[in-house]
């Protein structure tokens, strides 16, 4: 019993130490599954959906980004099949807590495209800000997962509906991977 303890107490000492540093500067790419939640301010719609997005950036220095991703998410309504897809374009800033862990917020525009995918003709789109935080938990030099939550808010619009006027927000939560150049 005691050995048992003796390896998961060592185990989990080297999970939580820094190990090795971290390259945080230059170019990284990446991938991520999300849980999306749109809410439409005009009326009852609040739903979710799951999605898929990739993500790119590079890092400066220590404390300074530019990040931009894509979007795509799954039905938020079986009957209806809407869906979104956006393109993000953030700065961020950043600060390491240590060799493995650093905090991210970063703030920008996004332009969201929502769509049903039984008309075409149903497309809602616009460009809004967007708002976001995470943290980069590196796994070795190269390789570092992302666990993160973006806000972002538009105001649709549709080339032959003048009359709607509903503000979307999404919350968008997710968790990636990404390999650093």
């Amino acid at each position: 019993m005691k050995l048992k303890c003796l390896l998961a107490s060592a185990l989990m000492l080297c999970a939580v130490s820094p190990v090795f540093a971290a390259k945080d500067l230059g170019f990284y790419a990446g991938g991520y599954v999300s849980n999306t939640n749109l809410d439409d301010k005009i009326g009852p719609f609040d739903e979710s959906a799951w999605g898929l997005g990739a993500y790119g950036g590079y890092n400066f220095n220590d404390s300074f980004g530019l990040e931009t991703s894509v979007f795509g998410t799954d039905s938020f309504i079986d009957g209806v099949d809407l869906q979104v897809v956006g393109l993000t374009f953030a700065p961020t800033v950043r600060h390491a807590f240590s060799d493995t862990v650093t905090v991210y917020l970063k703030g920008g525009v996004v332009y969201q495209v929502i769509a049903s995918d039984d008309s075409l003709d149903d497309d809602y789109q616009g460009t809004g800000y967007l708002l976001g935080a995470g943290v980069d938990i590196s796994f070795s030099s190269n390789l570092a997962m992302r666990v993160f939550y973006e806000f972002s808010e538009i105001e649709p619009e549709h080339d032959e509906l003048n009359n709607y006027f509903a503000n979307t927000r999404m919350d968008h939560y997710g968790v990636g991977l990404h390999w650093r150049f």
